[in-house]
């Protein structure tokens, strides 16, 4: 069965970014960093749906972009900051002439150091944006502009790199009021499903499986999901694997029914059935639209 293929930091630079000046090079450290107005040039947009292999967040200092996270479409203004979660399908959609900011990549371990499990469940289990008051908001784009310069010495010190973004993190926490509400044990289930579902969605489409593997039954998973993000544990897998489908309709080189098989869908008529429904459009749709896009 063919992998889905998840993007490094270094394919996305290869990928989405054309025509790249020397000055930006590829960096081999845990933490990475981009200045958007000098970058967002370069990257064509919108870029195709991906599987990052590193969580990210967006800072909007000035200007605005959109970015899909799974399937919702995020629009970031402002002082503004969007975490988005290793695993997620992602496209950047838009992003403004005026844009200014700062994308800092980073992979799970760097988060597992500088973060506790409650402050991770706190960022990553709705994807919410996150407003800032524009003091707030200044403050960060100082420190990312340190982590910046710094990260792009020959041979960059990185205590201090994981410093400045530690110190950037617990200034979010400090500054928002949607981080600092108390975590639910309903939004702990969430998070921790999320997490189980993207790794094991080819395999298991049970909903026992998931509430097995979080030791609750089946009705309180219901119950947790539901509350949280408004959809049946259910629905979210169907969701799940329509959206790394999205993926695979990319190769062009597999056909629609083998696409269906890989994903353990019986019943190809099937497969197109629930991709419009979760899509708005067919299979074939879908991939009529993703050849007009590369083309233009």
């Amino acid at each position: 069965m063919t992998k889905i293929k998840r993007i490094t930091p270094t394919d996305f630079r290869g990928q989405f970014m054309s025509e790249m000046s020397t000055d930006f090079a590829v960096l081999k450290t845990a933490i990475q960093i981009h200045d958007i107005a000098k970058t967002s040039s370069f990257i064509k947009v919108p870029t195709p749906l991906h599987r990052p292999e590193y969580n990210f967040i967006v800072h909007i200092t000035k200007g605005s972009a959109k970015q899909q996270v799974d399937a919702n479409l995020v629009s970031i203004k402002a002082h503004e900051i969007l975490f988005v979660r290793q695993g997620n399908v992602t496209s950047l959609k838009e992003v403004s002439p005026d844009a200014a900011g700062h994308i800092i990549l980073f992979e799970d371990q760097t988060l597992n150091q500088l973060l506790s499990k409650q402050e991770l469940i706190k960022l990553f289990s709705a994807n919410i944006v996150i407003h800032l008051q524009e003091e707030s908001s200044t403050w960060l784009a100082s420190l990312f502009e340190l982590l910046n310069i710094e990260i792009y010495y020959p041979n960059p010190n990185l205590g201090i790199c994981y410093s400045l973004l530690q110190a950037d993190l617990q200034k979010i926490f400090s500054s928002s009021k949607e981080l600092s509400k108390s975590i639910s044990r309903s939004a702990e289930i969430t998070f921790s499903f999320k997490e189980l579902v993207y790794k094991n969605y080819l395999q298991h489409q049970s909903i026992l499986f998931y509430a097995s593997a979080l030791a609750v039954s089946e009705n309180y998973l219901h119950r947790c999901i539901k509350e949280t993000i408004g959809e049946s544990p259910k629905e979210w897998i169907n969701k799940v694997s329509i959206l790394q489908s999205q993926l695979l309709l990319q190769d062009m080189t597999k056909s629609i029914s083998e696409i269906a098989f890989e994903l353990n869908y019986g019943d190809p008529s099937y497969f197109g059935r629930l991709f419009k429904k979760i899509t708005g459009v067919t299979p074939s749709e879908y991939r009529i639209a993703f050849m007009q896009d590369l083309s233009e």
